[in-house]
């Protein structure tokens, strides 16, 4: 394994050395040694189960308690954590030792308001009067971007956009200035433009105050523009550790070469893309598609008439028991209009809270447009006709962001895709519904062995490919894809854009494919369209829109890609 330089001993914050971690007998950390310098950041890299939230959790004293720890030496500050009382693991936590979690929505308490949870940190950890912690968070919550600190401040969790939750979170994560971060996967969720603000924000503050972060993530490529060293997880074990220049320039272990590369490229578009088991076995079937190849593709397409259409769509947020009328209306998506048309994948990217899953869900009436109309194979979709509804959401589904909220933990997989195969079936004797599940989970990849399992039993892959599986029990011709790869580790992602794409050739599927990550719109999209403040600033043929971008958002969203 090749080791990138460390700086003195005398510099050392945090020294880990044979951290092994069991569970039931079964090795998850396995003789994990790694250090940490004052004023330096260090990124761990894995895809998920490979043990890295793992690793941050024991650095935090909060590992599960039937797990055995295990360690040759723990030390931070040349003081030993192991066997640490509950009482010292909480004057660390929060205090000389701050964590940003992956995921906001499950680390903030849902029925307090962000302002009183921001000031809970700040009573526990300091002292001071109620005003001066006030100032210390809304200043806090301006150096994360947080435009409007007074209302983040009166807001509750589920009234900010995710962006927002996880920019809340690392405000608290620094709000008592701890010498080391451990950031788990902080910048998922956010938009291209943000991650990269967030990004040089971590930068800045860890220069400015001297701070060491350990950055946690499944993206080489994100973690190049912000760390010193990069250590390679896999299996709960370190792989390969260098700096990021050299460990980009010579990756030694095909694992390494997979989280690489099997990311979507700018540059051109290679059909199916490389998985991480490809670099593994060495063999690559992908063909990168020429120009000709898809001139003809969108010149079959375009001839069709448009699958669906869509005529000044408009959507406002009214205030609710307002009597004095004080509240202003709000406008999510001002009058725009597209056609989106028979085999055609049509992207629509812009940053959170720009209005895309608002017209998603109001294309079907989810969330009822305000004005407009949207016209499906030339008819106009007519709410209160609830037969055609029904017809409609036969034809048009969802894949949604976060598979394991849209499946219930309390059914089986088969059951839940069996629901959608009988509520839609012609027949109403449906004879063979379990036989039609394991035709679709065989379509989507999955074994036969999936029909009985329950959604907590799979990975975050593996349950994407059920909700598709259950998409496609409907036998819908439109498909939405709502940030449905968002989530997923880079090989994953890969997996997954390779189905929807064999899907769509098998199938004659269409997607609107909504997203904030440009590198997969563009990889998968024939059209892209961007969304600002729920204004349509442009529509381009997909490789145009990269090389030419007409609107100067356009081009700062492409600017923030990580290449």
């Amino acid at each position: 394994m090749s080791k990138a330089p460390v700086k003195s001993k005398q510099d050392l914050l945090l020294e880990v050395k044979e951290l092994t971690l069991k569970i039931d007998n079964k090795i998850l950390l396995d003789t994990l040694s790694f250090k940490l310098a004052t004023n330096e950041i260090l990124a761990l890299v894995g895809e998920s189960g490979s043990g890295k939230s793992l690793t941050a959790l024991s650095l935090m004293g909060l590992f599960p308690k039937k797990a055995e720890l295990s360690a040759r030496k723990l030390k931070f500050q040349d003081n030993e954590l192991l066997g640490l009382n509950k009482k010292a693991w909480q004057d660390i936590r929060g205090n000389t030792i701050g964590m940003v979690f992956q995921e906001p929505q499950s680390s903030l308490n849902p029925s307090m308001r962000c302002g009183k949870q921001l000031l809970e940190v700040l009573k526990q950890h300091t002292q001071g009067s109620k005003k001066s912690h006030v100032e210390k968070i809304i200043k806090g919550l301006k150096e994360v971007q947080l435009r409007d600190p007074d209302r983040i401040l009166k807001s509750y969790p589920h009234q900010l956009s995710g962006g927002q939750k996880q920019r809340v979170m690392i405000a608290m994560a620094l709000l008592c200035e701890p010498q080391l971060l451990i950031a788990d996967e902080p910048t998922t969720a956010l938009d291209v433009t943000v991650q990269k603000e967030i990004i040089e924000l971590l930068r800045g503050l860890q220069k400015s105050r001297k701070m060491s972060i350990l950055f946690i993530s499944h993206d080489l490529t994100l973690v190049r523009r912000l760390a010193n060293r990069v250590a390679v997880m896999y299996k709960g074990k370190i792989i390969e550790e260098n700096t990021p220049k050299s460990l980009f320039q010579k990756p030694k272990e095909a694992y390494t070469k997979g989280l690489l590369f099997a990311r979507p490229s700018t540059e051109s578009r290679i059909f199916p893309l490389p998985t991480l088991k490809d670099y593994e076995q060495g063999a690559f079937k992908g063909q990168r598609q020429t120009f000709e190849e898809r001139q003809l593709q969108h010149k079959k397409c375009y001839q069709l008439k448009p699958l669906l259409e869509v005529e000044c769509l408009e959507k406002k947020y009214y205030p609710q028991n307002d009597f004095f009328k004080k509240k202003k209306t709000f406008q999510a998506v001002t009058p725009l209009s597209f056609s989106l048309y028979p085999g055609e994948t049509l992207g629509l990217v812009g940053e959170s809270g720009c209005g895309k899953s608002t017209l998603a869900r109001s294309l079907i009436y989810l969330d009822p447009p305000t004005a407009g109309g949207v016209y499906f194979k030339g008819k106009r979709i007519i709410p209160t006709d609830r037969r055609l509804m029904r017809k409609i959401r036969q034809k048009i589904q969802f894949i949604f962001q976060d598979p394991y909220a849209s499946l219930h933990p309390l059914k089986r997989i088969g059951q839940a895709i069996e629901e959608v195969i009988m509520y839609y079936s012609d027949s109403k004797n449906e004879t063979q519904p379990k036989a039609a599940v394991i035709d679709l989970l065989n379509q989507v990849g999955l074994p036969a062995s999936f029909f009985n399992r329950y959604p907590h039993e799979l990975s975050g892959g593996q349950r994407q490919r059920i909700v598709i599986a259950r998409a496609l029990a409907s036998k819908p011709e439109l498909l939405i894809c709502d940030e449905s790869v968002a989530a997923l580790d880079i090989s994953v992602q890969a997996q997954v854009l390779n189905l929807l794409n064999e899907l769509k050739n098998e199938l004659g599927l269409s997607y609107l494919f909504i997203s904030h990550d440009l590198a997969v719109v563009k990889y998968m999209s024939d059209r892209v369209m961007v969304m600002k403040e729920g204004k349509l600033l442009e529509t381009q043929e997909a490789d145009l829109l990269y090389r030419k971008p007409k609107n100067s958002y356009t081009k700062k969203l492409i600017d923030a890609i990580p290449y």
